[in-house]
């Protein structure tokens, strides 16, 4: 059987809370250290999560031989130089997102897992839950026909005071802390992107808090992105198709629910629709014709957590030996930063 991967958690926050837990849910993972720049925090943070070892900066954590993975929850600034580093350590990183906080950044550590042979992932858990990889598969599969719009929206109201990190003048802003989803999920779904339209709002101090993105894919799909840090949006997304379309029901970024709509060939009514016409108007038959459809409702749940499915994926590669994932290849991550930084520059 194999041994456990002894996971390093870099960061003390929410998300490493999180992460922590989520972990405790997956065989052959085990935290076995935790760090901050602060000793005090990190002490406190390990004894509250039940973490055998607190170590005081990144340097400590990555020169212990008994750590085989990171992961990178710390600030959004300085997830790209911990991600290098790590990985000119030795040790299997999966980052939180983003992974960098532009392209270029981005390259720099695409470069170091090239460079270094060793697995890297840029932890977004939406495209493997079972669901939302469900939904992606169903629609690659073409028995839709040929993909052609997706909308998706991702928001709610967060303050300064809720979210900090979120309005950080350096690593913040709704584009990499929420458009970041949905890009990646449109760039799975439709491919290449060949043009970015964006219409950005920004608070008195510059930061992004709303956004709305118009994506022309290579294909000639279209991807309609909304993304808010101030505005309860829909959460969920629609890839139609051909022949029908595909949604994964709120909330997308824990989505166990997927409906699949299939239309025949498209046709107009010939001849008298007297009956259909009379049928149609009756309350009940359009309720009951409303429930029928509710048949075509699926459920894939993530287990545990959301970040379960996210979780046993890594561990499976980091045991098969594998420097990136098939789902989401580091060359993907690389093109959603792309189209980010064009989002956040354009000007039309």
């Amino acid at each position: 059987m194999a041994h456990d991967i002894r996971v390093g958690v870099v960061g003390t926050g929410y998300i490493a809370h999180t992460m922590v837990a989520a972990i405790g849910h997956v065989p052959g993972l085990r935290v076995v250290g935790i760090c901050s720049a602060s000793a005090d925090r990190a002490g406190s943070v390990a004894k509250a999560l039940g973490i055998a070892t607190a170590f005081t900066g990144v340097d400590a954590l990555l020169a212990d031989p008994a750590v085989d993975m990171v992961y990178i929850a710390n600030a959004t600034a300085e997830h790209a130089t911990v991600a290098i580093r790590a990985l000119e350590a030795g040790k299997a990183v999966l980052g939180e997102k983003p992974f960098a906080i532009d392209s270029a950044e981005a390259q720099q550590v695409v470069a170091a897992a090239r460079r270094t042979g060793v697995l890297f992932m840029e932890a977004v858990a939406t495209p493997l839950l079972p669901a939302v990889h469900n939904a992606l598969a169903d629609v690659a599969s073409g028995r839709l026909g040929a993909a052609r719009q997706l909308s998706a929206s991702f928001g709610y109201p967060t303050t300064p005071a809720s979210h900090p990190g979120c309005y950080a003048a350096v690593g913040g802003g709704v584009l990499l802390d929420r458009a970041v989803y949905l890009v990646t999920l449109a760039r799975l779904a439709l491919g290449p992107v060949a043009d970015v339209r964006a219409q950005i709002t920004r608070d008195g101090n510059g930061v992004d808090t709303e956004a709305a993105l118009l994506l022309t894919h290579a294909n000639g799909a279209t991807a309609q992105l909304t993304a808010s840090l101030t505005a309860m949006l829909g959460n969920m997304m629609t890839i139609a198709c051909e022949r029908g379309a595909v949604t994964v029901a709120a909330p997308l970024l824990s989505a166990e629910k997927i409906a699949v709509e299939t239309v025949g060939p498209p046709s107009r009514p010939t001849g008298a629709s007297g009956m259909r016409d009379r049928v149609k108007a009756r309350p009940l038959v359009r309720r009951l014709a409303g429930i029928a459809r509710l048949r075509k409702t699926g459920f894939a749940s993530f287990g545990a957590s959301p970040y379960v499915p996210e979780l046993l994926h890594f561990r499976d590669l980091y045991r098969a030996g594998a420097i990136e994932s098939p789902v989401l290849p580091v060359d993907v991550s690389l093109d959603v930063m792309r189209i980010l930084d064009a989002a956040r520059e354009d000007r039309r």
